[in-house]
């Protein structure tokens, strides 16, 4: 039995990180890995709460991480939960330390895409801001950097609770979300207008399409969301400070067709996000969404029909709690030193 620990659990940023280890935690002792609080364990799991401080500096929060991790005997995981593949802040870390693997819930396809600088290490964000960070990340690093397993699909288990796809569907599009974000920093720099731009300016393309389609646009009360969501043909999914959102859960729970920017640089374990195959793929800046959405009402019958059976098929395929064991007990396998009898 492989004992894991896990550093501070519960608190601050490590509570939605972990939550989908601890729903499985009775199922993965099946799979000889045990998730415990004592003291005694082989690996202990960091989480981003105790390496990442995005209220300091981008160097005084690698300090507060390398000064955390100095403090650890034996063997760890660092696990970046973040909703994005930016590698920004944990990566620094990472490279400095002697964690194993660095764990993310999402990455860019391949190290040679972290070269490109981008607003925050965020590619849908652009560039020209203060803090545009790119990364030459050697292969050895690279083979290190893994996947966690999981993502928002595992965060709420009422997501499997598929609803009947609704035959009434009055409303063309839903564009229900918060456009305007607060005023927010990351490392003492501002992110918010990025956040916003994305978000306001696709209420703003749509504002002329309002006279030819039935678009319920602005943010509401959730269960009006709900509502006009699950009676809606399509579902505008825009980017947040990361690529995949609860709304895509939310569509494909409601049977509602998602269109959103594309995914091609976005990986994830598992990832039901394949552009045109599970959700209909739009430009990041929203230049193609005219003649996307004419694309999708004037074939409605066909895309309703192919669009939700192919999310829903790859959901309850690979969002598996088996899956999610399975995974972690092949990444153990296959570590150094681990008796595979």
């Amino acid at each position: 039995m492989i004992k894991v620990k896990i550093l501070n659990p519960q608190l601050d940023r490590n509570e939605p990180t972990f939550r989908p280890l601890l729903i499985v935690k009775e199922m993965l002792k099946y799979y000889s890995i045990e998730i415990t609080e004592s003291d005694s364990y082989d690996y202990l799991m960091v989480g981003m709460h105790d390496f990442i401080d995005k209220k300091r500096p981008l160097q005084e929060s690698i300090e507060y991480g390398l000064e955390t991790l100095s403090k650890i005997e034996g063997d760890y995981f660092l696990v970046d939960g973040s909703d994005s593949t930016s590698l920004m802040g944990a990566y620094e870390v990472f490279e400095q330390s002697n964690a194993i693997y660095l764990l993310k819930n999402q990455l860019l396809p391949n190290r040679e895409d972290y070269k490109v600088p981008y607003a925050f290490n965020k590619f849908f964000f652009g560039t020209g801001s203060e803090l545009d960070l790119s990364y030459d990340i050697p292969k050895d690093k690279w083979d290190r950097i893994k996947f966690t397993g999981y993502n928002l699909g595992y965060l709420l288990p009422h997501y499997r609770d598929l609803q009947p796809i609704s035959t009434n569907k009055p409303h063309d599009i839903c564009a229900i979300f918060q456009g305007v974000h607060n005023e927010s920093y990351d490392h003492k720099v501002r992110n918010d207008l990025l956040y916003t731009n994305h978000r306001d300016g696709l209420w703003k393309q749509l504002e002329p399409l309002k006279s030819k389609y039935n678009i319920v646009t602005g943010k509401r009360p959730f269960q009006e969301y709900i509502q006009t969501l699950s009676q809606s043909k399509i579902c505008l999914s825009p980017f947040g400070m990361g690529e995949l959102g609860f709304r895509d859960f939310e569509a494909m729970k409601y049977g509602t067709i998602i269109l959103k920017p594309s995914h091609k640089l976005v990986d994830s374990v598992p990832n039901m996000m394949i552009d045109d195959e599970t959700y209909i793929a739009c430009a990041h800046d929203w230049s193609d969404l005219d003649e996307k959405i004419d694309y999708v009402l004037d074939n409605f019958k066909e895309v309703n029909e192919r669009i939700n059976y192919n999310i829903r098929k790859a959901f309850e395929e690979k969002y598996s709690y088996e899956n999610l064991c399975m995974y972690y007990y092949n990444m153990f396998s296959n570590l150094p030193n681990i008796d595979k009898g």
